[in-house]
């Protein structure tokens, strides 16, 4: 379909009057179409009859239009007029400072999308556009695809999914250059924010082309939004006020956002077979800066424990069923697993055939949906391998196979040594196909030797011949499969305490009377996410619960002394703040089990450290200042050598190497170093 829409837009009146020129791929008799229910339309042509038939509810009132012609043509026009006008609604989770609405015309500002039905739909078929806009005086729109000339509109066409119309009075910056434009759309004039962005456009376009490919359209824009939201929108990305001014967004979300036009808005997302895009966007967006840095491996064991702390057995699904983010379980699955899955494709194919599949794919589906099968159909051409079986494993299961390293012996024959490692698949589930890195360290070599350990069933075992004695065995200690950790591999977190189903937290009842409502307004704000959440007062228990994980509020509670220890390391001692610790706290008879700990001499900061602690999961501890609070300090506890890792007799006091992660995945060749790409400053 192609609509050549010309649309004038009264913000103070909620009103949008418009007529759409409508071609279709072929010359019919009959269409039908829908439109929002309170846009009125007529017909244009002359030679043509509009019925009007039912009307649908949904997120928007819907109603269905036949047109009926006496000889078949392939376009109609039709004119229509009305006010869309629906209040921002609270999205996302509980507490979440986002809104959403399915589409509004105000004073405040214009957001209209697919989902708005501003213009006629017809079926599910992609779309092209031409749209000319009026629009009050000093007003700009914003939309997909390029400019007319004169800014008073936008034209694609190339094919769409939907088609987007944004306005407000904008303060407008570009930075025209060699390849596509980059543009910022602000509220207020800010030249300075706006050419951080700008800089970073262009930085991060130039990346992902020479990864990836031509980019797909003739722009890149920030625009603000009117309300705080993350969207991602072909060739331009919507951003609240606040969220734009953080300064770590643009190092994190902000080219996640731009990848997003290769991915999801480029190949669009086939929705049968699940959502692969959020996914494999997030593995070369979020994941490819952190192994930039050098934390690859870092980020992928948060991942990790994500998903271990927050997605429980019952609430498990197979990726083949993801949609969409709607919450901290799907997004540890659908954008975690999915993260997981390309790395493991990576390391199966090497860095060379996993770029090659990737710009194959990007060739042959741009602006066209894809599914998985899709991708495994193209990493299968260029890599010759059936991987059948590697996709299906993990698109069609639930869970994730937990390993054990039963065994790791070393043994002098003759004049060499003979290593037998020995792993085990514990999940209850039935056992995975894997290939288990393993590094060992052998006496008088810096570096520890990579090797590989096929399990086709519960249990595998690896010899190694070698020379030099070998030292110690780590099992996959770069985090390279998506499996459940062992609690060993991770130091207690404040995810453990908000991802468990069931959990107490104690209240003092020596601590004043203001303290002491704060505290339970944060915990009732905390059952609403987290409806296991059980209060208990210090004054009632002798003994801590030991079926779950325990909150611990106030430095006057009669078991905030189990923290002195993580106080001092923090030098904590009476210094004003608020701050959240954990520790892991080992029973006799039970299983180990996560305390967190929330002090403050501030019952104002309370409010906002309900909201905002949450979003500091991977963390074991973060101190905060001020009513709003502030964070100021965040850290992770140092950990031992976990239980897939070994020393081999005799015990070395001496300390092993790290063990280096893989280099940054770019479309340089084996020669080349970083500084051959020109990344942005500080990543």
């Amino acid at each position: 379909m192609h609509h050549q829409l010309q649309v004038e837009i009264q913000p103070d009146q909620g009103r949008l009057t418009a007529t759409d020129q409508i071609s279709l791929p072929s010359a019919q008799r009959e269409v039908e179409f829908l439109l929002h229910a309170d846009l009125t339309p007529r017909l244009v042509d002359r030679d043509a009859h509009l019925a009007s038939m039912e009307r649908l509810q949904g997120p928007v009132p819907l109603r269905r239009y036949r047109i009926q012609t006496s000889i078949p043509r392939k376009s109609f026009s039709v004119a229509y007029h009305g006010i869309i006008r629906h209040p921002l609604a609270s999205g996302g989770e509980r507490g979440s400072p986002l809104q959403s609405t399915p589409g509004l015309i105000s004073t405040d500002g214009v957001f209209l999308a697919g989902n708005s039905y501003w213009y006629p739909q017809i079926g599910h078929s992609t779309v092209s556009f031409q749209l000319q806009i009026q629009l009050p005086e000093r007003w700009r729109s914003v939309s997909q695809g390029s400019p007319l000339a004169g800014h008073n509109g936008w034209q694609e066409l190339q094919p769409q999914e939907e088609i987007y119309l944004i306005a407000y009075p904008y303060h407008y910056y570009q930075q025209p250059g060699p390849g596509p434009l980059a543009e910022v759309y602000l509220q207020r004039p800010d030249p300075a924010l706006a050419e951080r962005y700008l800089q970073a456009t262009g930085k991060y376009l130039s990346l992902y082309e020479k990864l990836l490919g031509p980019y797909p359209y003739g722009k890149f824009a920030l625009v603000e939004n009117f309300w705080e939201s993350g969207y991602g929108m072909p060739s331009f990305t919507l951003l609240g006020p606040r969220v734009i001014q953080l300064p770590f967004i643009i190092h994190t979300s902000y080219p996640h956002e731009v990848l997003h036009n290769w991915w999801g808005n480029g190949v669009y997302v086939d929705p049968a077979s699940g959502n692969w895009s959020e996914g494999l966007t997030t593995y070369l967006a979020d994941h490819l800066l952190k192994e930039q840095q050098g934390e690859g491996a870092g980020y992928r064991r948060t991942t990790l424990q994500n998903y271990s702390h927050y997605v429980a057995r019952q609430d498990d699904f197979p990726l083949s069923r993801f949609r969409g983010n709607h919450g901290q379980i799907s997004q540890s699955v659908g954008y975690g697993k999915t993260l997981m899955l390309f790395h493991m494709l990576r390391m199966e194919l090497g860095d060379p055939l996993f770029l090659q599949g990737l710009r194959q794919f990007y060739r042959d589906y741009r602006f066209r949906a894809a599914g998985f099968d899709a991708l495994r159909d193209t990493f299968e051409a260029v890599s010759g391998k059936k991987l059948g079986g590697f996709f299906d494993q993990w698109l069609t299961r639930t869970g994730a196979p937990i390993l054990k390293l039963v065994s790791a012996e070393s043994a002098l024959t003759g004049q060499n040594y003979r290593l037998r490692i020995q792993i085990e698949q514990t999940q209850p589930d039935e056992p995975y196909r894997l290939k288990v890195p393993l590094f060992v360290h052998f006496a008088d070599t810096e570096q520890a030797a990579p090797y590989h350990l096929e399990m086709n069933g519960r249990d595998a075992t690896l010899e190694i011949i070698s020379e030099t004695r070998p030292l110690k065995v780590s099992v996959d200690p770069l985090f390279d499969l998506f499996r459940r950790l062992d609690p060993s591999e991770t130091p207690s977190s404040l995810g453990q305490l908000f991802g468990a189903k069931r959990l107490y937290a104690v209240i003092p009842d020596a601590a004043d009377e203001e303290l002491q409502r704060a505290y339970t307004q944060l915990l009732r704000e905390w059952q609403q996410r987290q409806p296991g959440l059980t209060l208990l007062r210090d004054s009632a228990i002798e003994r801590l619960p030991e079926t779950g994980p325990v909150w611990i509020l106030g430095k006057d509670n009669r078991f905030a002394r189990l923290f002195d220890q993580r106080r001092d390391e923090l030098e904590l001692s009476g210094k004003p703040g608020t701050f959240a610790l954990t520790l892991t706290l080992t029973q006799q008879q039970a299983p180990e089990q996560t305390l967190g700990y929330i002090t403050t001499d501030n019952a104002a900061a309370l409010a906002g450290l309900a909201r905002k602690l949450p979003h500091y999961g991977r963390y074991s501890y973060a101190l905060f200042s001020g009513d709003e609070p502030a964070i100021g300090q965040r850290g992770e506890w140092r950990i031992a050598d976990s239980s897939l890792s070994v020393q081999l007799p005799p015990i070395s006091a001496t300390p092993f190497p790290e063990i280096p992660d893989h280099r940054p995945l770019t479309e340089a060749g084996p020669n080349s170093t970083l500084s051959d790409w020109n990344y942005l400053p500080g990543l």
